[in-house]
């Protein structure tokens, strides 16, 4: 008993977390089955409208059909109705499925009849009328016959004398355009003159929704009525499509729903990430060319996100602008960055930190407030802390004002100023030309094309020779092999920063890269590469 109840809760659980999903998807399905109803409704209109039309058409066409066929038989026959004669139409009515008997008459009488041979029977002056007005000389009726039943009449005259008539069962005549009608469930009847063949439907059947077709050839109307059967069926019928765009839109709504969410968590998680300081501090070492010594290294920020793993900074850093929470990132940074110099003060002596600064911050006046009142807590660390902005650094005339004058403001706090990833935009160069930055760092793009066959190395010189002639010191970020430290060498750089000699690291792991770096320095050793623990 108590494993039913136990999956019942679960099952309702289920229900309840997955509810808020349930409830736009059973939005979703009720507006599309809404707009199927409105649009059936239309389209039936539509639909009895055409069908209508038709079905006057196809019985316009049938009535010609008998009547030409009935013009040839008169012709094959003679006046005087003789044995052949009675014959010869009781062989056409035997072969034809619908007509019952076929009749001759002349001057408005019937003289001769598949049935009774020679007889006797006066047509309606009317009827005669109709003949004479047609302009094909054919008409029909609706009328009893001898036998009391209602029978169907159609008449072809080949001249003002003589003609020719068949007799069909009314509903045989129906039969013709009834079973579409029956299949759609239409209410319908057909009218010929003032006499109605009925359908199977029921005679007081409610008539809303009428729809009128009448012949502009023959005395007949076909009037179709629209039922609640007929709604439902047609309905019933686009049913599948009803769904299939249901089910559609449903996975749209949930893919856009997801990608939304997903959009939301990343942006939800950063912010809470920062807040609860899940960010995690890597340091990657520069180190002096000559004497392959650490003298410094980049903070950069790595994000493990919970369920999405390893964030590049790429991403996360431009969304952080985004939602205005860099700040809050750069803080972060430089509270590491204070912690670790606190507790190695052997590196902050020789060696310093840089830390990257947003184009957003530096013209903020918030940030500036923020780096005084550093400057006056740490005032020791303010010689150890280098600020790196970029140069894809898009600032309108006033905000490059604005960002001259705060980085006038910052240098003559203590802290020194890079121009990071220099050489691969205009901005920089104008940056470089208003104000005097400490340091260039020339970015990964230019070292990665040092190769034998390169022609980068002119662009380079000018690069290094323009920050010489400005005493700014050039760092060369990207290296990775002996050749391009070489090439970097010959043409003056003194600091490279990359892979050659370590990645980013951990803080406690830069400390023992230092120890390593200054231990083989004093006993002339090679300086090795740090791999990872």
């Amino acid at each position: 008993m108590k494993q039913p109840i136990s999956n019942i809760r679960k099952w309702l659980n289920t229900v309840g977390h997955h509810f808020p999903v349930l409830i736009p998807i059973g939005g979703i399905f009720a507006c599309v089955f809404l707009l199927a109803a409105a649009f059936n409704h239309h389209q039936l209109r539509q639909h009895v409208i055409s069908d209508g039309k038709n079905s006057i058409k196809e019985l316009e066409i049938y009535i010609d059909d008998v009547a030409g066929k009935l013009q040839i038989l008169q012709q094959s026959v003679g006046e005087d109705c003789s044995q052949q004669d009675k014959l010869e139409l009781r062989s056409k009515v035997f072969n034809s499925r619908m007509i019952k008997e076929i009749g001759l008459y002349k001057d408005g009488v019937v003289y001769c009849t598949s049935n009774e041979g020679r007889t006797s029977i006066r047509l309606f002056n009317s009827t005669l009328q109709r003949i004479e007005a047609s302009p094909k000389h054919i008409t029909i009726s609706l009328m009893k016959s001898k036998s009391k039943f209602k029978t169907f009449f159609i008449y072809s005259s080949r001249d003002k004398h003589t003609g020719i008539n068949a007799l069909l069962h009314p509903q045989q005549f129906l039969e013709l355009v009834s079973p579409q009608f029956e299949e759609q469930k239409f209410g319908y009847q057909i009218q010929v003159l003032n006499e109605v063949i009925q359908s199977n439907h029921n005679q007081d059947l409610q008539k809303k929704n009428l729809y009128s077709f009448s012949s502009h050839l023959y005395p007949f109307t076909i009037t179709i009525f629209l039922t609640s059967e007929s709604y439902q069926y047609h309905y019933l019928k686009h049913i599948g499509e009803t769904i299939s765009i249901a089910l559609v839109l449903s996975l749209i709504y949930l893919i856009l729903r997801y990608q939304t969410l997903a959009k939301r968590s990343i942006e939800h998680s950063l912010v809470n990430a920062i807040r609860q300081e899940q960010i995690e501090l890597f340091l990657q070492p520069i180190v002096d060319i000559n004497t392959r010594k650490v003298v410094g290294s980049e903070a950069l920020v790595r994000w493990n996100h919970p369920t999405q793993g390893q964030i590049s900074p790429e991403q996360f850093i431009p969304l952080a602008e985004k939602l205005g929470v860099i700040n809050l990132i750069t803080r972060y940074a430089l509270k590491e960055v204070t912690r670790f110099l606190k507790h190695n003060p052997e590196y902050s002596k020789s060696s310093y930190i840089s830390i990257n600064v947003s184009r957003y911050q530096i013209v903020e006046p918030e940030f500036v407030l923020y780096l005084e009142n550093y400057a006056k807590r740490y005032p020791q660390f303010v010689n150890s802390i280098l600020l790196e902005l970029t140069e894809n650094v898009d600032l309108s005339a006033e905000q490059l004002d604005t960002a001259l004058l705060h980085l006038n403001m910052i240098q003559s706090l203590g802290f020194d100023i890079a121009m990071d990833d220099f050489g691969t935009g205009y901005s920089g160069l104008n940056l470089i030309r208003l104000i005097n930055f400490d340091v260039v760092k020339i970015d990964q793009v230019f070292i990665k094309s040092l190769h034998p066959e390169t022609d980068i190395t002119p662009v380079l010189k000018s690069m290094i020779q323009l920050a010489t002639e400005l005493n700014m010191k050039i760092i060369a970020e990207g290296v990775e092999t002996e050749h391009q430290i070489e090439i970097l060498k010959m043409l003056g750089v003194k600091y490279i920063q990359g892979f050659y000699y370590a990645r980013p690291i951990q803080p406690k792991e830069l400390v023992e890269f230092y120890n390593m770096t200054h231990s083989a320095l004093l006993a002339s050793k090679p300086i090795p590469r740090w791999e990872s623990k």
